[in-house]
């Protein structure tokens, strides 16, 4: 009986992780009206994630992130002055699947992982004359790639690249669009609760 009992492989424990994370918006574009050509600038990207993962391969993440001013170009606003209202932004919502690489193939070090999932963009904008109010909120595809490694017990690191783009497409009349795309490169901390 003791025997069996020891045959019984260990159960896996699934550990949950609060993620803040912070980083950089880079390329990007958009059909939404667009005054200050600023969907391809760089933005600064703050958010928030939670993950669950375990020692295999699969694990589950939800994050939130916020590109505040995504309509707003300073370099344009500088020279015939701003023409969207301070207060533009891009938001996502998304969840997904995340498939890393086991602990035991990178001996403890950073462990590299795919995620893809789908969730929200929600997309806020205003001209400066107060003729065009878009606020826009699509379907999305969320791709990414990273790795985490643990620093201590409860508090590791994430380095994350994402591409995340709307899934809906344009009506053929024209008028204020619903396309939006943007990758991001965010650095965040894992925080065991």
């Amino acid at each position: 009986m003791v025997g069996m009992l020891l045959a019984v492989p260990g159960v896996a424990r699934a550990d949950l992780f609060l993620v803040p994370f912070a980083g950089m918006k880079f390329g990007g574009s958009t059909s939404i009206v667009d005054f200050e050509s600023a969907a391809g600038k760089r933005k600064l990207v703050l958010g928030v994630a939670a993950r669950q993962v375990d020692d295999g391969i699969i694990g589950y993440e939800i994050e939130f992130a916020n590109i505040a001013e995504y309509f707003a170009n300073q370099k344009v606003a500088a020279i015939i002055g701003p023409l969207v209202k301070p207060g533009s932004s891009v938001n996502d919502l998304a969840g997904g699947l995340v498939l890393s690489a086991p602990p035991g193939l990178t001996g403890g070090g950073l462990r590299p992982y795919v995620a893809v999932g789908g969730g929200l963009i929600h997309a806020q904008s205003e001209d400066a004359f107060d003729v065009i109010k878009v606020r826009r909120t699509v379907a999305a595809l969320s791709l990414g790639v990273g790795a985490v490694g643990m620093l201590t017990n409860n508090v590791g690191v994430r380095f994350d690249v994402r591409h995340l783009r709307s899934i809906s497409k344009d009506a053929p009349t024209g008028g204020v669009g619903h396309q939006v795309a943007y990758s991001r490169f965010t650095v965040g901390l894992l925080l065991r609760p």
